[in-house]
């Protein structure tokens, strides 16, 4: 969970849950984020995003909660692997009126239970982190993304590097790899070497 101090003038507790969905309204939501994001606003897609990757893609989101009660999905990524050992993320998106909250603490962002603790963390980090350390779990042995030119300088904080570039709707992308000794192997919520197969059934776009 990620907590922060919000700037609104309530002072109720608020905090920021990054895992994968876990019920069908979850899911739906995933994809109306989705398609806020890269659809409404960016036009990157014209009606849906969804494609063939999202099959075998494991969706991960960051869901708003306000008072405890789980509110909104405001942020989302998507995993999935391409052959054995290679993985790819995607589709990393947060909502506009979220994209400005920063120096969080993360207490339970990895296993041991230690605190990570970022200058300037935003959702968009956490959710980076979530997606890199459950596939280095799974078995990553690379992972790339291909990444806009606006989020290249986040990502290279993350530890990733640049290793080539390619035009992706109508957009110079950045091909980028994420060094895997930053990103301690992980789950999230069930996720397992054992059932990864039943949670790529449970989000299969029909």
């Amino acid at each position: 969970m990620i907590y922060f101090t919000q700037n609104r003038k309530d002072k109720g507790k608020a905090f920021i849950d990054i895992n994968i969905p876990s019920n069908a309204s979850q899911i739906q939501e995933y994809f109306e984020t989705r398609k806020a994001i890269f659809c409404d606003e960016q036009k990157l897609f014209l009606g849906s995003d969804v494609d063939e990757y999202d099959d075998q893609a494991i969706p991960i989101i960051a869901l708003n909660h306000y008072l405890g009660v789980p509110d909104q999905v405001v942020g989302v990524v998507r995993i999935y692997q391409t052959k054995q050992g290679e993985w790819f993320g995607g589709r990393l998106g947060v909502l506009p009126s979220y994209r400005a909250f920063s120096k969080f603490t993360c207490p339970n962002l990895f296993k041991d239970k230690k605190q990570l603790s970022l200058c300037e963390m935003s959702i968009a980090a956490g959710l980076i982190y979530r997606a890199v350390s459950l596939a280095n779990y799974i078995g990553c042995h690379h992972f790339y993304a291909y990444v806009q030119p606006q989020n290249v300088k986040l990502f290279k904080r993350l530890h990733w590097n640049v290793v080539g570039e390619k035009m992706i709707h109508g957009i110079k992308h950045s091909y980028m790899e994420a060094n895997l000794k930053s990103y301690p192997a992980t789950p999230i919520y069930l996720a397992a070497n054992e059932n990864i197969s039943r949670i790529s059934q449970q989000f299969h776009v029909a």
